[in-house]
């Protein structure tokens, strides 16, 4: 997101206050007195949230224990790993925060992207430091999908760490800053799948490991399709229920969208001067929080609207249509959810089938019937026009 077109962070604190903390904690325990909720989810992130000191983490955990002591709390950090060594492990056991950490994928190719500012990748320190947390309680990796990996690659490398999970991430981007490799003549073409592609061989390797790992990505989607999940960000209709505090107080939405354009994330919503509740008042945060309703028209007529949700927000952004775009992984998800969809009948006895009515469906006759047009559902101007105030043209 650093990367994509948003430099604003460059005008904050590089670190959070500890009074930030205080104020946050004290509006966090009146929004859920107000709001009868009792259990929240509170992740340290970055840039990278190991630069701060090890003091910070024992008097902000101190500080939301105590200022909220009825409610059960959910500590994560998500590092790159570099420098998480035996002490910060033992510290992060103590507090009872998880640990994720950030790599992406072996050696050659963590190391294009995951560098120290003399060049060189930092692969070894992180491999290091997952291999440490085997002996204490690491939640898992987090890795951004990069189609240059061979699948069978990348899940080698992951079994090879002997981690039990695994959470894939769809790389950012939009239609006006495509992620590397991908040809904006192409995009959602019906013949250009290349993530996709990916995914479905990972997914065959995968269901193939007798001792697999978990892939959370392949969880959500399984379980959306037969029904036992709402989905996330990335998936289904789920409410999007994620704020980002920023070192300065400014609460703002989930930080992928800042890779759209320059300060589309900025608003005046401040932890030191406004409640948590104020959010909802805030147009962004309404489209973000409700991104699975308000999609576009061609969303709203696909017959997997109800798992693919339409998509990431930030991936259907461009500057003439602002969000009201299907994703740049539309026709990918199609071919993904269709093809796992199919997998999942193909495994249920056939005089079962027919009890339960269930019938294969088509990645082409989904895209047929998009690119026919007949659209029968139409958008709500009003959704219409909160989608499209945010283009640049």
């Amino acid at each position: 997101m650093y990367n994509l077109g948003d430099k604003t962070y460059l005008k904050q604190p590089k670190f959070m206050s500890i009074d930030t903390i205080k104020t946050f904690a004290d509006k966090l325990s009146e929004y859920c007195t107000e709001n009868n909720l009792n259990n929240i989810q509170i992740v340290f992130h970055g840039g990278e949230p190991l630069l701060i000191s090890k003091d910070f983490y024992r008097e902000s955990i101190e500080i939301f224990t105590k200022t909220l002591p009825d409610n059960r709390f959910d500590f994560v950090i998500q590092t790159n790993g570099v420098g998480l060594d035996e002490n910060w492990y033992q510290l992060f056991n103590e507090l009872n925060i998880r640990v994720g950490i950030s790599m992406d994928g072996p050696k050659e190719y963590h190391d294009k992207y995951r560098v120290f500012h003399n060049g060189k990748g930092s692969y070894d320190e992180v491999r290091q430091a997952v291999i440490l947390g085997m002996d204490y309680g690491l939640n898992g990796i987090l890795s951004v999908i990069n189609i240059k990996i061979p699948p069978r690659e990348l899940y080698d490398e992951i079994k090879s760490l002997k981690i039990s999970g695994l959470n894939i991430l769809l790389p950012d981007g939009h239609f006006d800053q495509l992620p590397d490799g991908m040809e904006k003549e192409f995009v959602n073409t019906k013949n250009y799948t290349p993530y996709a592609d990916w995914l479905i061989e990972l997914f065959k390797i995968w269901k193939n490991d007798k001792d697999r790992v978990e892939i959370r990505f392949f969880k959500t989607l399984i379980d959306l399709i037969v029904g036992e999940d709402e989905g996330d960000q990335i998936l289904g209709k789920n409410i999007n229920g994620v704020a980002v505090l920023e070192t300065n107080g400014n609460l703002e939405v989930a930080d992928f969208i800042r890779a759209c354009y320059e300060g589309i994330t900025r608003n005046n919503i401040n932890i030191h001067t406004h409640a948590i509740g104020d959010v909802f008042s805030d147009r962004l945060f309404d489209v973000y929080i409700n991104a699975h309703a308000m999609v576009s028209q061609k969303c709203l007529n696909c017959s997997i609207y109800d798992l693919c949700g339409g998509g990431f927000l930030g991936n259907r952004y461009s500057n003439d249509r602002g969000f009201d775009n299907p994703t740049i992984y539309c026709h990918d998800m199609i071919k993904l959810i269709t093809f796992i969809q199919n997998d999942i009948i193909d495994g249920i006895p056939q005089e079962t089938r027919e009890e339960m009515e269930l019938s294969k469906v088509s990645y082409d006759d989904i895209v047929h019937e998009l690119e026919e047009e007949n659209e029968d559902i139409m958008i709500e101007s009003e959704i219409k026009e909160k989608l499209m105030y945010y283009r640049l043209v």
